[in-house]
């Protein structure tokens, strides 16, 4: 595998951005930085300007990366960071199940409607309102509480809920993480999305508190505190505008209609409790420096909303692209792919905004070489340290026989917090030993404090353990070869690493990792479940994956199961929720992996035998399985009898 000096681009630029929707704006007094991507909006004129020269200046297509072919007494949302609670479409808080109805199937249609492209729909009927359900640990017994009705043309995306409030993300479609799909900007003009709050003081009756709607698509949330952030694209949607005009006809096309286009035309609203105002004030957004070259018709929104007062808002705003997302405690970085020479050779350019309660806070924005998201699980490749962003990246090459190459980046903000630029970096001079052998894919990645686990694979499986603790000079402290490949990994402890993926032979495959030597990481044994027809929603969806770690005893946890079985010629598909549980883990020399057992449903119960969603959650010596809305509940020991459906 080549190695990389790399080459860089830095950019830098401080403006502090808060003030939209509840309270006085705030005055820009940092000195403008000539190198900077991002520049604060001097006016309503020039963010006016800024989106109409999107409309009206020739722009490459974005460049597209090539491929080949917690110790408590009940579990809950599974979570990448600890402390940035993630949305989901059911919650459970230890007495009560939060379900919200499953309206819409991938983005295309609702599940109790026909397909819009004429095929056959054979999901079951969904819900019109989210279910609150009480729960009892004791005897596996759920009881409706109330129902909250939602109108037809609502879906939730998901929930956030805490002891007095629930906190519903909705949109009119959603189309699923960020990833290839937002390259395509007419996938999402013209949508909405907002949000209901929900007082939850006496759970009978749900009192509604905020009912919002905001132009745009939803793409992604988190709650840090008492503050949820969303964040959104808009597109202004204005009849006759041609995106990314190339020709001289389209431009003057575009030029024509928006010469008489206002900016409140050009940006979105937000309705909240049914009064109308502009989402975006334009002294809290950003632009790009150079127009000409990655100008967009489009802005991306970080709304900051108070959960004790989701009537008032605050809002930043940039007219850049981008394709992923992730959020740590303190900030949130974008990520898109970009093309990094003539060369046809692509990188990932990412920007920082600092979060400080309901204020967002531009740091800068840099390029590196490889691309880091590309949907799924991909928020992974990225982690957040004591300020410090640690990155995995992956360029494909046209080099003969290696044509992948990995790439670790530390990145920090430079003296003076007014730019980006990268500390450490794997592979380099002094390190030239490559991430991953020839032509290896990059699967599993998972950064753990000052340490970095990744897998890659094309016939087997090596785990490269990474020492982190000095970001100017990461290292791969060993690595570990085994068969098959790992798709997600959970820290089970500081010694011990839980890996889910796929055996040699495509069956799924939990294998234990002995990661206290990280100088010679060890297998603990492996777990082969069903064969290369198996499939698990958690591989590429963290939220279906359930762990409860133990104060004593083992840890328990479970994934969902789909078998795709052959009978006379015919495909069936059987699912079940797997329980497992990790032994002796204070001591990694005899720790190990079993299976318990699986919850199954029995057929004649089921109204359709494939599901969509998956998520359970483990109180005590129960299991609440919520399948899509159904919920059903099992004894841990006795998994062969079900409770439901409820």
């Amino acid at each position: 595998m080549r190695t990389f000096d790399q080459k860089w681009i830095l950019f830098g630029l401080v403006i502090l951005l808060s003030g939209c929707g509840g309270g006085g704006s705030t005055v820009n007094d940092e000195p403008e930085n000539s190198e900077a991507f991002l520049q604060p909006v001097s006016s309503s004129a020039e963010l006016e300007a800024a989106i109409k020269s999107a409309f009206t200046t020739p722009r490459p297509s974005d460049p597209s990366p090539t491929t080949d072919s917690s110790a408590a007494g009940f579990s809950s949302t599974y979570t990448q960071e600890p402390n940035v609670d993630e949305f989901d479409t059911v919650r459970y808080d230890g007495e009560y199940l939060y379900v919200a109805p499953r309206r819409y199937v991938g983005c295309c249609f609702l599940a109790d409607e026909p397909a819009t492209d004429g095929s056959e729909n054979t999901g079951t009927p969904a819900q019109s309102s989210i279910r609150i359900m009480a729960t009892d640990a004791t005897t596996g017994d759920v009881q409706v509480t109330s129902s909250i009705p939602l109108e037809e043309n609502v879906t939730v995306q998901g929930m956030y809920t805490d002891a007095s409030s629930l906190f519903a993300l909705t949109a009119t479609a959603y189309y699923g993480s960020y990833g290839s799909p937002w390259a395509d900007l007419s996938v999402y003009v013209p949508e909405r999305l907002g949000y209901r709050v929900y007082d939850l003081t006496d759970r009978t009756m749900p009192n509604t508190v905020a009912e919002v709607e905001i132009d745009g698509v939803f793409v992604e949330s988190r709650r840090i505190g008492d503050t949820v952030y969303i964040i959104s694209r808009y597109a202004p949607d204005i009849d006759g505008l041609i995106f990314a005009p190339q020709t001289d006809s389209e431009i003057a096309n575009n030029q024509a209609i928006l010469a008489n286009v206002s900016l409140d035309e050009l940006t979105p609203t937000i309705t909240i409790n049914g009064v109308q105002r502009s989402l975006v004030d334009p002294q809290q957004c950003l632009i790009v420096r150079d127009v000409t070259e990655t100008g967009y018709p489009v802005l991306t929104n970080i709304t900051a909303v108070s959960v004790d007062d989701p009537t008032e808002f605050r809002n930043v705003c940039f007219n850049d692209n981008s394709f992923g997302a992730y959020v740590s405690q303190t900030a949130v970085y974008f990520s898109r792919v970009v093309a990094l020479d003539d060369l046809g050779r692509t990188g990932t350019r990412i920007h920082k905004f600092a979060l400080f309660g309901s204020a967002a806070s531009y740091r800068g924005s840099i390029e590196v070489a490889g691309v880091s998201w590309r949907g799924g699980q991909a928020d992974f490749r990225m982690s957040e340290l004591d300020g410090a962003l640690r990155v995995v990246t992956t360029e494909f090459t046209s080099t003969s026989g290696d044509s992948i190459d990995h790439f670790l980046y530390v990145i920090a903000e430079a003296t003076g917090g007014t730019s980006l630029e990268v500390v450490g970096q794997l592979p380099n001079p002094s390190r030239p030993t490559p991430i991953g052998k020839p032509n290896e894919q990059l699967y599993g990645v998972r950064f753990l404090g000052d340490r970095a686990y990744l897998v890659t694979f094309e016939r087997i499986d090596p785990l490269y353990a990474i020492d982190l603790s000095d970001n100017s000079d990461p290292r791969i402290a060993g690595e570990l070869t085994v068969t098959g490949f790992s798709d997600f990994l959970h820290p089970v402890s500081d010694e011990l690493l839980l890996g889910l993926g796929r055996a040699e032979s495509g069956a799924l495959k939990f294998e234990l990792f002995d990661v206290q030597n990280l100088a010679s990481p060890l297998s603990r044994g492996s777990i082969e479940i069903g064969d290369n027809r198996t499939y698990s929603e958690a591989l590429y969806n963290r939220h279906a994956f359930t762990y409860l770690a133990a104060l004593t005893g083992p840890d328990r946890l479970t994934i969902p199961i789909e078998r795709i079985e052959l009978s006379d010629n015919l495909f069936s598909s059987r699912t079940s929720l797997g329980l497992f549980e990790i032994a002796d883990k204070e001591t990694p020399s005899l720790a190990s992996i079993r299976a318990v057992g699986e919850l199954s449903i029995d057929p004649s119960l089921e109204d359709d035998q494939y599901f969509f969603s998956s998520r359970a959650f483990i109180d005590q010596e129960f299991i609440f399985w919520v399948r899509d809305e159904t919920v059903w509940s099992a004894n841990w020991n006795l998994p062969e009898v079900l409770n439901g459906p409820f």
